[in-house]
């Protein structure tokens, strides 16, 4: 059983004891009216014979005491009141219950005193003679010869005292029945307000908790029922607010969690009180080590802590871009600080974006624009320059007319291809919708290699297609742009494999993936630019490019192709051994 509140001991005694003080109360006044009753009773009756008394005794005094106290004792017996008569000097003349002479002078008994002064007197106190309490009444009485004296009738209270004793045993009695009665109402009227107040007392801890499931009885029509229902209307609102602050926590966390921005709040001392996965991944450490750590502590470069305190000094928005090392190479970022003035404590937010990749598509945009310019720059001044020396040169010798023109020819067809392959390289970028023809890469490569043998065996190269299979090659992509991947590989095998070389194009389907592969037994690529061979223009020998006849751009093609079409793509080379390329596309 459960220990009860303080609350409910309290209004459990409080009523209890109000119950049984007014039931004591009560008992008293019941027994206070009885008993005033009773004596009022027995006063009236020993009046009335008393005055009956002093007519039947008025003239009789005469009367030997003899006779007189065999009268007094007569009507004594009759009426069951004691008789007692007075002469005026205080001695008993007769008495119903005792022997007059041996009886104290009554001249100083209070109601002789009171009824020689006021015509009746009366007195309740112990009797001597008797030995019990008794009520007295005394009137006056004048005889024959006018003589003065007294009645007086008395009648003992010891039935009045059992009487009261009985009533008080009454009242003990009902007292305790009704103590009995008092506890189990005063234990109901307790509970009925200790335990609904306990049980929202309970409800309300878990609301402090933040689990407002829980509802309070509210059937009572009183005031605990409307507190009952206050609670619930206030569980139902803080519930809905908890849930919407909940929502939009967790709308802000997964935000933050999926900005490839970092994000950090710091207080008033630059102590990081917020940060999310991408700015935890800037700084090089997990998010729960850099919690609580000064900005000075995860920054060695002191580049966010002078940014922050500049933005505090300026009560201002703040930006500049900064580099973070710890990687293989120094990161640049630009970062943003503003001042929290929502907040008392003087914070701030940063906000830290990577701008490595835009720096070097810009620095990559930059050099190509340089490279194509050179590219068409070289090609255009030769062709202006033979077409100069034709047009001002007066007698030419057709020899050297013809090697001018060849000049000429040679320059425009490089500088066809160079814009060709611009061209190619610009649809391809452009070009991002999804494939829906089919095509057999194994037809496309036997094609490529059939129009290339021709020219591997005027360099003396041997070229080889070794297939797996003699089944088609099916995928999804660009007829097109596949024959460009296959020329634009096999051809640049056959250009850097010198003379007496081997170029090998190997195609198998290997799960839901075909490879098409091309080794050479070449020049070979150095491990430093085998990174780079993909960039435009791009060009790992100059001098034998430009001998060649390549624009710098094939690889790059080769690669937003097999972008284009979901596929990978690999080199492995090692100087004067040979390279290998290696494309996986998937099939479909």
């Amino acid at each position: 059983m459960n220990r009860h509140s303080p609350l409910f001991l309290k209004l459990y005694a409080g009523f209890a004891v109000v119950i049984l003080i007014s039931v004591s109360i009560l008992g008293l006044m019941v027994q206070r009216q009885i008993e005033e009753a009773s004596l009022r009773d027995i006063r009236n009756n020993l009046t009335h014979e008393a005055h009956i008394l002093q007519q039947t005794f008025a003239f009789q005094n005469e009367l030997p005491l003899s006779q007189l106290q065999q009268q007094v004792a007569t009507i004594s017996g009759s009426i069951a009141t004691r008789i007692t008569l007075v002469d005026k000097a205080g001695q008993v003349l007769a008495d119903s219950e005792f022997n007059p002479k041996q009886m104290d002078n009554h001249l100083g008994r209070p109601e002789i005193q009171q009824a020689k002064m006021r015509g009746i007197g009366e007195s309740r106190r112990f009797s001597n003679t008797l030995g019990t309490n008794m009520l007295y009444v005394a009137v006056p009485s004048i005889n024959s010869a006018n003589q003065l004296g007294f009645i007086r009738t008395a009648l003992s209270t010891s039935s009045i005292d059992e009487e009261i004793n009985y009533l008080r045993r009454v009242i003990i009695i009902a007292t305790c029945l009704t103590a009995i009665m008092a506890l189990f109402v005063g234990y109901w009227m307790a509970m009925s307000f200790a335990q609904p107040l306990r049980q929202m007392t309970m409800i309300a801890n878990n609301y402090a908790q933040g689990r407002y499931q829980l509802r309070i009885p509210s059937h009572r029509r009183d005031e605990i029922g409307d507190l009952a229902r206050s609670l619930n209307q206030m569980a139902d609102i803080s519930a809905q607010r908890f849930n919407n602050l909940a929502n939009e926590r967790d709308l802000l966390e997964t935000i933050l969690k999926s900005m490839t921005e970092g994000v950090i709040t710091v207080d008033s001392n630059g102590d990081i009180q917020h940060i999310n996965i991408a700015a935890a991944r800037m700084l090089r450490c997990s998010a729960d080590k850099c919690l609580n750590q000064n900005l000075q502590q995860v920054d060695d470069s002191l580049s966010l802590h002078k940014a922050w305190d500049k933005c505090l000094q300026k009560q201002a928005s703040y930006q500049q871009q900064i580099q973070l090392r710890g990687y293989a190479f120094a990161r640049h970022y630009r970062l943003h600080v503003s001042p929290l003035r929502e907040t008392t404590d003087g914070g701030a937010i940063l906000v830290l974006q990577d701008i490595t990749e835009i720096q070097r598509i810009d620095r990559m945009r930059a050099d190509f624009v340089a490279n194509a310019s050179h590219e068409l720059k070289t090609p255009i001044t030769a062709i202006r320059g033979f077409a100069e020396t034709l047009l001002e040169g007066g007698d030419i010798e057709p020899k050297l007319m013809r090697r001018f023109m060849r000049k000429i020819h040679s320059q425009s067809m490089r500088l066809s291809d160079l814009v060709s392959d611009l061209l190619a390289l610009s649809r391809l970028e452009s070009n991002d919708e999804a494939f829906a023809t089919e095509v057999d890469l194994m037809a496309t490569t036997w094609k490529v290699c059939s129009n290339l043998q021709a020219v591997a065996q005027s360099q003396d190269i041997s070229l080889k297609l070794h297939a797996k299979t003699d089944q088609s090659l099916l995928l999804l992509g660009d007829d097109k742009s596949l024959n460009q991947l296959v020329t634009n590989l096999v051809d640049n095998a056959i250009k850097y494999t010198p003379e007496g070389g081997q170029v090998n194009v190997y195609l198998e389907q290997i799960n839901n993936e075909i490879q098409f592969r091309v080794e050479d037994t070449g020049v070979g690529i150095a491990a430093e630019d085998q990174e780079r061979i993909f960039e435009r223009f791009y060009r790992v020998d100059k001098a034998r490019s430009r001998e060649v006849g390549g624009t710098g751009l094939g690889l790059a093609i080769v690669k937003h192709i097999v972008q284009s079409h979901q596929g990978k793509i690999k080199v492995t080379s090692q100087l004067n051994q040979g390279t290998c390329f290696t494309v996986s596309l998937p099939t479909l």
